[in-house]
């Protein structure tokens, strides 16, 4: 007969059926030690040809299968050699936890491996719920962190999905979907807050926003407190850095600037037909540059050595310049204030309603007297008498006109 609430000894190969609780205590040597390690040991003999458990526990009326406690070791230790068992297993065929740990200070849940291409902690779904799912209350929902400092694998939270899906999806209700931030800073991979790559065999993307906001979101907005907001680098030939598209009645790009320039333009290159700062092309009889000032110009050009603005058109006008109430084209120069050349035509041509042409008084009477002047020059003095300089030279040789 096993043991039963009268205190008889556990019988092994048999029931053991107490109705009260019966305990099992080891006795512990003259040093207060178990002899062996442990107060009771189960081992299956290595004879038995099926396996079998070595322990099984019940219990009823939702008591505890199993309850294991330690002082200062761990509470349960499963070990197994198995290539495809678990060290501890725990499962529930309601909708409770397959395996639940709680620590007051530590870790709730801890997983180690050791293995290449293996994984400290799996979670795994085969319906439609989650693989893993984090939650805190006051924390992070979901925290990874990568120590490698060589290789393909430095990433802290690394997410893929086949067939046409996210890899990584960020929502939010009121802060920001996706955050992403890099001690560093750089531009390179693994140094800035967010870097998207795009695979060669896609040619799709590296990042891709989308607002679905009917009142003006963005698709994609960057920002820097002293740093570039977006940065967009291409090393393609006849392509962009940065692209802007609207396919409505909207700018494609948009440049704003509260102190500096709204749109600036640079180019390095050295030889080429593209080595301009800024270059705009219009279709369908559009514009390809125009500036707008209410008070200011234009547009402005400055060279160092070349044309401050060069205008070239194959069939119309190079530059053309309107005004309602002042001047259509204004230049200002040290030797010309406006230079016309036409290899086959008229260096200039001029028509207007009052006067074609108006030749602004001098302020002395007379021929110029000072100054090294060249033939053809035309000159009016201050009484309005018309002159010509017939010969170039200091001061050159005048006729009076008119």
């Amino acid at each position: 007969m096993g043991a039963d609430d009268s205190g008889d000894d556990f019988v092994v190969g048999e029931g053991n059926e107490a109705q009260s609780g019966t305990g099992l205590f080891g006795n512990v040597d003259s040093d207060g030690k178990y002899p062996d390690g442990v107060v009771l040991a189960v081992r299956a003999s290595g004879l038995i040809q099926n396996a079998c458990d070595g322990i099984q526990s019940f219990a009823t009326q939702g008591g505890t299968g199993l309850y294991a406690e330690s002082d200062w070791g761990d509470g349960v230790f499963g070990y197994t050699k198995g290539n495809s068992n678990s060290g501890a297993v725990g499962k529930n065929d309601g909708n409770g936890f397959g395996l639940f740990g709680h620590s007051v200070g530590g870790d709730g849940v801890f997983g180690l491996s050791n293995g290449d291409d293996q994984s400290g902690a799996v979670g795994r779904n085969d319906a439609a719920g989650y693989g893993v799912f984090g939650h805190s209350e006051r924390g992070t929902g979901v925290y990874g962190e990568s120590l490698a400092v060589e290789g393909d694998r430095r990433i802290g939270v690394h997410g893929i999905a086949q067939n046409g899906g996210t890899g990584v999806n960020g929502e939010t209700q009121d802060g920001t979907g996706v955050l992403g931030t890099s001690a560093t800073g750089n531009y390179g991979f693994g140094d800035a807050g967010v870097v998207g790559v795009a695979s060669a065999e896609t040619n799709g993307a590296g990042v891709f926003g989308i607002s679905e906001s009917a009142d003006g979101g963005r698709g994609v907005y960057g920002k820097s407190p002293a740093g570039d907001g977006v940065f967009g680098y291409s090393t393609g030939d006849d392509m962009s850095g940065t692209v802007g598209r609207n396919d409505a009645a909207g700018y494609g790009v948009f440049g704003h600037s509260e102190r500096g320039t709204g749109v600036y333009g640079e180019t390095h290159a050295v030889d080429g037909l593209r080595r301009f700062g800024v270059h705009g092309v219009a279709a369908n009889g559009g514009v390809g540059v125009q500036g707008d000032s209410v008070d200011g110009s234009g547009v402005s050009g400055q060279s160092a050595y070349g044309p401050g603005v060069q205008g070239n058109s194959g069939t119309d006008v190079g530059v053309e310049g309107t005004c309602l109430n002042g001047a259509g084209v204004r230049g200002l120069g040290s030797d010309w204030g406006v230079a016309g050349t036409s290899p086959k035509g008229y260096g200039g041509s001029f028509a207007g309603g009052r006067a074609a042409i108006r030749l602004e008084p001098a302020t002395t009477q007379g021929a110029p007297k000072a100054g090294t002047h060249q033939a053809g020059e035309l000159f009016v003095d201050s009484g309005g008498a018309l002159y010509y300089c017939r010969t170039g030279g200091t001061p050159g040789t005048w006729v009076h006109l008119a």
